[in-house]
């Protein structure tokens, strides 16, 4: 049988060839043994492949004398002379070709059924006596019922995982291949559990997981990398695109950095020198060169970079049912010596560049830093002028219609972008006004003070009543947020409020409590929050104008006190005031847009537009440290590298929150869950029905509320201030003429930044004058001695091979050439290990220090 399989070919028989009859079984004969058998075949109804096989001899016709046989005779027969006929060779062969093939595959399907019979029983006996693969016979029909019900065929990720090892374990290891949505969970592993732990799984779960080597060229495949200064806009596109959204908010922060000088090899630049900015502008890869003396200028001359600034694009969702995973979009090192301008001009740059990728940023925030307070004030007129540069007549920018009787509405009605002083620092700062040896707070004769605090603490009251501990009220942590809600929450408030004494303190954080309900809380409505924010400015405003007129004497004399600087320690900090001003009133403006149709409602979740996206990665970034490592500090180089991961994660979460195949699910902290179930989204139509104007109207009477115990009014009515008009007006006059700004800079147009970095490497780098930049010939300069002669462990070599040259500087030691590795000269030239304390607390201290 096997020796006629080989001389025939069953391929040309499909498997079902014994279900034919009629014209299907005659095309089928006709098409392998020709016309005249199909004539043999129909004239003896033999009409299909069962009929036929069950034929012993369909030419034994010939043998009898037919009438109707004659035609078909003459034409498959020779006649002989005595009238007798003789079939021809090739009709007999063709019949012999035709039953041996239809049995041939006859006995193949046979044998096939017997064979499945056989695996089946073995199967079933495997089965029976595995409970492993009997628990898996029943899971996957268990899933398969649960499917059909209903109505969906999505598989899980456990299925795909179980499918991707079955099929693994049957092959050599290097033949494993990996399913994508396995690829996603081993770069997800990966990240969140660190190296030993995605070892530890993928050594004891053979064929579940990528190695190392492969895992690496799949992130490396997400083309997601972050390059020093190199800002992310095309990159960016693509995320927008995926969450479908146009809009965003961009944030800016800085972070302490371990000092240290790092060799990038993929981008062939040293990491970690402060970036030079032009108009505010990082240059990319600025540190480039091929030159060991060059590297050894650099470490003289210029300085480490002690904070990472880091850019963060915050997307606002097309619909409150999508995520909106904030973006990377640069990360540079600095030294914190920019100016309002250069902050300025990279926010237009910022600006600039997302339009041309059709993304619209709606404005920034920061940290309530002087500096970007400045840059606030100038960009958007609050009693601030750039007399040169004009963003706000830009054709793209925003424009609302302010009624003329806003007497207290102070921000220009054309602005380019908007912006907000991140709440979270503003509350803080708020705090940290009571803890400043400096400050003697007072309002309408009362003080402001943490005393009141402690003597809730020690004098009758049960923790019950108040939730305070003494760590509350002075955190060594100034930016400690917690400490912040607990020392403004309802149950704190309720106990100064009625003491007759503490007044003043109650009127203090309840403001504070405002600031909270208004920037902080996601749970608080557009309504609310406007009613808030302004009941915060008012109260401020009443309060500063009261300092103004009062006339404070010193405690140990007689003498008036009644300087302006001397007055300053009576009331906020001057970045406090304007940050509380800026917010409501971009506040008020961005719910403006909104209610005129020129952004969308989800651009009122406000809490996203703050600087806590920045503060967020650096978080993230830390605690990417391995499970068994006490570093949680990082260098601008570890950044980011941390970062990539982080972004790809992100980039992961993304794609599945719209995946229903083999979907990969994500744990949410119980923190976050909470938060995302009470984050209030409007409605158009409830944007529609608010009246501004009105909300406004009765935060001013809220103020008053406030502050009518405290006996400011009758100093206030003395120089007819009372009215919310007279008191808008005199805080007009009183900024103005206190506080403008006046700035006359302009864009220099000759100061287009390059972002080519042969081109600014040629530029910087005179001593280099031959153009090929690979070799420097300079061996006088490179001149290095030592005792040693054998190197373990450094790399530093007689010879490179070419395609390593460029990771390599040439230097002359002790009179002979070698090849130094870049990241080797780097170690070399270092004469001091930096480092960042663990605790927040000091390393925020060594930062200041440092700066």
């Amino acid at each position: 049988m096997n020796e006629n399989n080989r001389l025939y070919d069953l391929s040309v028989l499909p498997d079902d060839v014994f279900t034919y009859c009629g014209d299907k079984f005659f095309q089928l004969v006709l098409t392998l043994v020709g016309s005249d058998i199909v004539e043999i075949l129909k004239i003896q109804s033999i009409n299909s492949t069962q009929s036929f096989i069950n034929t012993k001899n369909a030419l034994s016709i010939f043998q009898l004398n037919i009438p109707e046989l004659s035609l078909i005779k003459e034409r498959s027969c020779f006649k002989l002379s005595n009238g007798d006929f003789v079939t021809k060779i090739g009709i007999e062969n063709g019949l012999k070709y035709l039953t041996s093939i239809i049995k041939l595959k006859q006995n193949e399907q046979q044998a096939r059924m017997v064979g499945n019979t056989n695996i089946e029983n073995r199967l079933y006996d495997l089965i029976n006596r595995n409970p492993l693969l009997k628990s898996l016979f029943s899971w996957y029909d268990q899933q398969q019922q649960q499917e059909e019900d209903n109505g969906i065929d999505q598989r899980t990720f456990l299925s795909s995982l179980i499918d991707n090892i079955t099929n693994n374990l049957s092959k050599s290891k290097n033949q494993y291949r990996y399913n994508d949505c396995v690829k996603r969970f081993a770069v997800c592993l990966y990240i969140l559990g660190g190296k030993l732990t995605y070892e530890f799984i993928r050594l004891n779960i053979v064929g579940a997981l990528p190695s190392l080597t492969t895992l690496y060229g799949i992130i490396s495949d997400t083309n997601l990398k972050i390059i020093e200064g190199q800002f992310r806009f095309d990159e960016l596109k693509h995320h927008s695109d995926l969450l479908n959204t146009k809009f965003g908010f961009v944030s800016e922060d800085c972070t302490g950095v371990v000092q240290k000088i790092t060799y990038n090899e993929r981008t062939n630049s040293f990491v970690g020198f402060s970036a030079p900015l032009t108009n505010g502008i990082p240059y990319v890869n600025h540190f480039q060169t091929d030159s060991f003396e060059q590297l050894k200028t650099w470490f003289s001359t210029v300085n480490k970079a002690s904070l990472l600034n880091v850019h963060m694009f915050q997307p606002i969702p097309s619909n409150h049912l999508k995520s909106s995973s904030p973006f990377v979009l640069a990360a540079y090192g600095v030294n914190n010596q920019c100016t309002s301008i250069d902050i300025l001009k990279r926010w237009s740059y910022i600006y600039d560049e997302c339009c041309k990728k059709q993304i619209r940023v709606i404005g920034f925030s920061t940290d309530a830093d002087a500096k970007y307070l400045s840059a606030m004030r100038l960009t958007s007129g609050f009693f601030a002028n750039l007399t040169n540069i004009k963003l706000h007549e830009n054709d793209d920018a925003f424009k609302i219609n302010i009624p003329p009787h806003w007497t207290w509405f102070f921000l220009r009605s054309q602005q380019l972008f908007l912006f907000f002083q991140d709440a979270t620092h503003v509350a803080t700062k708020w705090r940290n006004r009571l803890l400043a040896s400096t400050a003697h707070l007072v309002l309408g004769q009362q003080p402001i003070t943490m005393q009141h605090l402690q003597n809730i603490i020690d004098n009758g009251y049960n923790k019950l009543d108040h939730g305070l501990v003494y760590t509350d009220l002075n955190p060594k942590d100034k930016q400690n947020y917690t400490s912040c809600e607990k020392i403004a929450s309802e149950d704190v408030l309720n106990i100064l409020k009625h003491n007759r004494d503490t007044q003043a303190t109650y009127v203090y954080l309840r403001l504070l409590k405002h600031i909270i309900i208004a920037y902080v809380e996601r749970s608080t409505n557009i309504k609310d929050r406007l009613h808030s924010a302004w009941t915060v400015v008012f109260t401020c405003s009443l309060w500063k104008l009261w300092i103004k007129h009062n006339i404070f004497t010193r405690s140990n004399s007689t003498k008036k006190d009644e300087t302006k600087k001397s007055k300053d320690k009576y009331f906020l900090t001057i970045p406090v005031y304007y940050s509380i001003e800026i917010n409501a009133h971009n506040l008020l403006y961005l719910t403006l847009l909104v209610k005129q149709r020129q952004l969308p409602p989800n651009a009122l979740n406000i809490v996203l537009f703050s600087s806590q996206p920045c503060e967020s990665m650096f978080r993230n970034s830390r605690a990417l440290s391995g499970a068994f490592s006490t570093r949680v500090n990082f260098t601008v180089n570890d950044f980011l590298q941390r970062a990539e991961k982080l972004s790809v994660l992100e980039q992961i979460k993304c794609y599945e929150e719209t995946n229903n195949d083999s979907r990969l699910l994500f744990p949410i902290h119980h923190k976050h869950k909470k938060n995302n179930d009470s984050t209030t989204y409007q409605s158009i139509s409830d944007i529609d029905k608010l009246n501004i104007e009105n909300v406004v109207l009765s935060a001013y009477k809220t103020a008053e509320e406030l502050v009518e115990n405290l006996n400011i009014f009758h100093l206030l009515k003395q120089h007819n201030i009372y009215q919310l008009n007279d008191v808008s007006k005199h805080v007009y006059d009183d900024l103005r003429s206190t506080c403008r700004i006046n700035d006359h800079s302009m864009f220099d147009s000759n100061d287009e930044v390059e972002f080519n970095s042969e081109d600014h490497l040629l530029f910087h780098n005179d001593s280099i004058e031959d153009t090929d930049v690979n070799i420097v010939d300079d061996d006088s300069d490179n001149g290095l001695f030592t005792t040693k002669t054998t190197f373990s462990g450094i790399r530093l070599f007689g010879s490179v091979s070419d395609d390593s040259m460029n990771s390599y500087f040439k230097i002359n030691l002790n009179n002979d050439v070698k090849y130094i590795h870049k990241q080797t000269a780097s170690w070399l030239l270092t004469e001091k290990n930096n480092h960042l304390s663990v605790d927040r607390l000091n390393r925020v201290m060594e930062m200041n220090r440092q700066t």
